[in-house]
């Protein structure tokens, strides 16, 4: 099982090597609920995380609010990527909606696109779409060869623990096409309980490890 932190500090990322994360997700601002970190940021936490052979995975955001771009806010991540993945990024994190908060699939294709052949993520930004709504773009991410959905399973008041037949659903739908990555008041210490309900293959949170 890969057991992802998020983290925003070196601090955290030394913690999450010493403590047996396998990959972290690097944001700055997570109070804001994570935003895109600086080129020095990124280029020092994959060598220290590469010596260690964890894994980074790079958020993609240029503010904190809703997930709704426009054209110079998307050009910004963007360019984001273009300069960060000649730094041996092992993933990018990103999602974008549109103004009926469906994927937008626009904008998630062109950044993509700017990946090239490294992973791409979509983050909680896919639990505001209408969970009717959800099996549908899953498929899009699916076609379009995204790597993982990280997923609340609910929208950001609910807890996650309450989502679980939802988180259920996603996973059957995905039939192991696009990994289905739990997170958001996952922690080490309640960590067993849903791996005890439902076996998930990778898990997030702040305080997984």
């Amino acid at each position: 099982m890969i057991k992802e932190a998020c983290v925003e500090t070196l601090e955290q990322i030394q913690h999450a090597i010493k403590h047996g994360a396998n990959r972290i997700e690097l944001c700055d601002n997570l109070s804001v609920g994570g935003t895109t970190p600086s080129y020095g940021m990124v280029k020092i936490a994959i060598e220290l995380c590469h010596e260690h052979d964890v894994e980074v995975a790079v958020m993609i955001r240029p503010r904190g609010g809703n997930f709704q771009y426009d054209y110079f806010e998307y050009e910004i991540m963007r360019q984001d990527i273009i300069q960060l993945k000649t730094l041996n990024v092992d993933a990018f994190v990103f999602g974008c909606l549109d103004e009926n908060q469906y994927l937008d699939e626009w904008k998630m294709k062109a950044l993509k696109d700017a990946c090239g052949d490294i992973q791409c993520v979509c983050h909680m930004a896919f639990d505001l779409i209408n969970p009717y709504n959800q099996l549908k773009s899953l498929d899009w991410l699916i076609d379009h060869q995204y790597t993982r959905v990280l997923t609340h399973g609910g929208t950001p008041d609910t807890q996650l623990f309450n989502n679980l037949n939802h988180l259920g659903k996603l996973l059957i739908h995905s039939k192991g096409n696009i990994t289905i990555m739990p997170g958001g008041g996952l922690t080490k210490d309640n960590l067993h309980e849903l791996l005890h309900d439902i076996p998930f293959d990778e898990v997030h949170g702040t305080k997984i490890v």
